[in-house]
């Protein structure tokens, strides 16, 4: 099989923030260079992936870039939205006003302003990790009725019998894309919803439909229950070595752990035969 496209997801199977080895710059860069698509698929906003996506050579290709979970389709090089699927006004509205019913901690993303990020308070290790690692601005919002903005995607943390109540009233009401998030080890429950059809899998399908290319012919490498979908789709999925079983049972194959340079090795062993 001619495998022409890779996706990756970063944190936890590229990079850690922003930082990645050389080996797999190194390998990124000689697939591209020989035409093969590299499709970054994150649920980074677009401001948390630029400086990943120029380091690789993304941008200097002219890949467009998933981030959001498969919640905006970006072209650097244009600097201009290819798709995006987003929660409304009322949506946004409603989550708010369930987050503070149930003492949830929400942070949602802007989609009006790319720099600013909601959130219902200030003062819990959630919001400080957020706001130090994606440098947003964030806005307390005491009144949810006067938002008059949409978002690209909200992440929810606290207890666990309070996060796990606000999920259950969430489903009943919305389809919405639930995903597990992991880069609060300290928090009891950690969460990100994105909208319903707004997934890397849905993402991904549209780019490939664009560039003629089939799921066959697609490499796709995660490490997170937001990638579960991208694997089972992809007609290589990729599970990393850190994942947990149920990542691994729906993989094609197994990598070894992204801080040993897996995607490079994942390159060498499909294209370098």
């Amino acid at each position: 099989m001619e495998y022409k496209l890779i996706a990756l997801d970063l944190d936890g199977t590229t990079a850690r923030r922003n930082r990645i080895s050389n080996q797999n710059i190194t390998a990124i860069k000689w697939a591209m260079a020989r035409g093969i698509k590299v499709i970054i698929a994150t649920g980074r906003s677009i401001g948390a992936v630029r400086k990943v996506a120029k380091k690789l050579g993304i941008i200097e290709k002219k890949m467009p870039v998933i981030a959001f979970n498969g919640g905006l389709i970006y072209d650097f090089t244009k600097e201009k939205i290819l798709k995006q699927t987003v929660f409304s006004n009322a949506e946004l509205i409603n989550i708010f006003n369930m987050a503070n019913k149930y003492k949830a901690q929400l942070w949602a993303y802007s989609v009006d302003n790319e720099h600013l990020s909601y959130v219902n308070t200030k003062h819990s290790l959630m919001v400080k990790w957020m706001s130090f690692h994606t440098k947003q601005k964030i806005k307390l919002i005491h009144n949810p009725s006067t938002l008059q903005d949409r978002a690209y995607k909200f992440v929810v943390s606290g207890k666990k019998e309070n996060v796990l109540n606000f999920k259950t009233k969430i489903l009943v009401k919305y389809e919405f894309n639930i995903f597990n998030w992991s880069y609060l080890p300290n928090q009891s429950l950690n969460l990100e919803i994105s909208q319903k059809g707004s997934d890397k899998k849905d993402a991904l399908e549209y780019l490939t439909k664009i560039y003629n290319i089939q799921p066959s012919e697609v490499i796709a490498m995660g490490d997170g229950s937001n990638d579960y979908e991208m694997l089972k789709w992809a007609g290589v999925g990729i599970a990393m070595g850190n994942v947990k079983n149920r990542l691994k049972n729906i993989s094609d194959d197994t990598n070894t752990y992204y801080r040993r340079s897996g995607v490079a090795k994942i390159i060498n062993k499909y294209f370098k035969k």
